[in-house]
């Protein structure tokens, strides 16, 4: 059962985009030039697509959100549900993404004209994307990057790449980190499964260029890993076990 209702999904979100995206991003981007607010219809989308599939959003940290839509959210990365949650519960955003992805007709246009930027294999051609990422946020994009690059296969977080946490630095934007919790159990990466069931988002404080001016991008980097991390079920309880054995050996 699980195999068709992850197919359903899939089927879902494609028949979706084609019917009801592509024409609402000419409806707000062609006609009235609001190309930042393109994917406004993946509010309702998702949420009626949730309801079907048993899917439900709980979301921690409202408060951080900041009023403007100038940030970067910097989130793990278990599922492309990743993507699908994001717009509901956090913000209207664009992303960072493969270059490959620019490759499949169609989609590559719809990357482009709601403000997603790729990422090449070729370093030399990602030097002026910090640039591409602030010039986009002064434009009222909101950003979403998954640092580790790609899906974890049990959850467990990967290390992150230095990119974005570079960019901020040199670019001075701000960068909102957000746990996602079992999304991978929803929609797996491994196999062909949709799980009715709850996801968990969590959303740490807004970390301002003020905040990490005297902290080197690596710093930044593995302190926002560590903070994403830390609302994980795997880690928490890794830190509850420590905490236990330092009781018992005092």
């Amino acid at each position: 059962m699980a195999f068709f209702r992850a197919i359903f999904y899939y089927l879902f979100v494609i028949v979706g985009m084609l019917i009801l995206g592509i024409p609402f991003m000419f409806f707000k981007g062609a006609l009235l030039g609001r190309w930042q607010e393109s994917t406004q219809i993946c509010i309702p989308f998702f949420k009626v697509l949730f309801k079907i599939t048993g899917i439900k959003l709980v979301v921690e940290g409202k408060e951080n959100i900041p009023d403007h839509k100038q940030f970067v959210i910097v989130a793990n990365h278990q599922s492309y549900l990743d993507i699908n949650v994001i717009w509901p519960s956090i913000a209207i955003t664009a992303f960072i993404a493969k270059a490959d992805l620019w490759k499949v007709p169609v989609f590559s246009w719809v990357l482009n004209h709601i403000g997603c930027i790729p990422v090449n294999k070729n370093p030399r051609k990602n030097l002026n994307m910090g640039k591409v990422v602030k010039d986009r946020l002064q434009h009222d994009y909101t950003i979403s990057v998954f640092p580790e690059g790609h899906r974890s296969d049990d959850g467990r977080m990967l290390p992150f790449q230095n990119g974005i946490f570079r960019m901020a630095k040199e670019n001075e934007f701000p960068l909102l980190p957000v746990t996602l919790v079992d999304t991978g159990k929803r929609l797996s990466k491994t196999k062909w499964a949709q799980t009715p069931g709850t996801v968990k988002i969590i959303i740490h404080p807004l970390q301002t260029p003020e905040t990490f001016a005297g902290k080197t991008a690596n710093q930044l980097r593995d302190e926002i890993h560590d903070m994403i991390e830390s609302a994980l079920p795997y880690k928490q309880q890794e830190i509850a076990s420590a905490a236990d054995n330092g009781t018992k050996e005092a």
